[in-house]
Formats: structure tokens, C-alpha cells, sequence
């Protein structure tokens, strides 16, 4: 006899002896205490997490505090930061019916971009097809087609 079948034989004596009452009774005790074991869990990772969270910003808080008192200590007289070249734009830009605003917006942007250490040029500005679809809805179709 091997311990297969002892447990076996436990099995079918322990179920011929429990009426359905019973049964039942030990199968909800069975539930509740998986329900509370689930439950006690969550909490306990609730928590865990919570204080890996203010770990993380007293170190941050930290190392910004020491940053600050290192450029205070370090700190010159400011001096106004020279303003960055706009970037060359054609005139081709607005004969395609594109408003001066818009062009300064983007001219900015590049501008800021490269920064005044290199020359940027816009050699034109074109209004892009969008084929009936907004940028939302481009994002989307990006998102939901980009490779894994």
C-alpha cells in the first residue's frame, strides 16, 4: 500500500461521512480564507509601495536640495542669455497661402531646436495631407500598428 492510496482512502471516507450541510460550510470557510489571504496581500503591497514612494522622494528631494546649495554657492551674476539667430526662411513660404504667424511659430521652433550653435535654414512650409484624419486619429492608427 503506497501513500496514494492511503490518501485515496481518506478521500472517500472523509466524503461519505460529511452531510451536504457540512460540506458546504467547509467550502465556504475554504473561499472566505482564500479571500482573505488575496485581500491581506494587496494590502501588504498598498503599503510596500507606498513607502518605496516616499524613499524615493526624500532621495530626490535630497539630491535637488544639494544641487541648489552647490549652484547657490557656485552662482555669478546672471548674465541675460544671448538671443538664438532665427533660422533662415525662404519666401517660398508664403506664397502657399501660410500666415506670417504660423511661419514665426515654426521658424521658433527650429530655431529653439538646433539653438545658436548651428544654422538652420527652411527651405519651404507646406500644409501636409492629412487625408480626412485628425492628428488624434493618426496617433492612434501609430499606436495601434507600431511593431512590438
Amino acid at each position: 500500500m503506497n501513500l496514494s492510496d492511503v490518501a485515496l482512502a481518506a478521500q472517500t471516507a472523509q466524503k461519505e461521512s460529511l452531510t451536504l450541510a457540512e460540506k458546504g460550510i467547509t467550502s465556504a470557510k475554504v473561499v472566505l480564507t482564500g479571500f482573505v489571504v488575496v485581500f491581506a496581500m494587496l494590502i501588504l503591497l498598498i503599503f510596500i509601495i507606498k513607502i518605496y514612494s516616499a524613499i524615493v522622494q526624500k532621495a530626490q528631494s535630497a539630491g535637488s536640495n544639494s544641487k541648489k546649495g552647490k549652484k547657490n554657492k557656485d552662482e555669478k551674476p546672471a548674465e541675460k542669455p544671448a538671443a538664438a539667430p532665427a533660422p533662415v526662411v525662404t519666401a517660398s513660404a508664403a506664397t502657399d497661402g501660410i500666415s506670417d504667424e504660423v511661419v514665426a511659430v515654426i521658424s521658433a521652433a527650429v530655431a529653439t531646436m538646433y539653438g545658436s550653435s548651428e544654422k538652420a535654414r527652411i527651405k519651404s512650409i507646406k500644409k501636409s495631407s492629412d487625408g480626412g484624419r485628425s492628428a488624434w486619429a493618426k496617433a492612434g492608427v501609430l499606436d495601434n500598428t507600431r511593431p512590438f
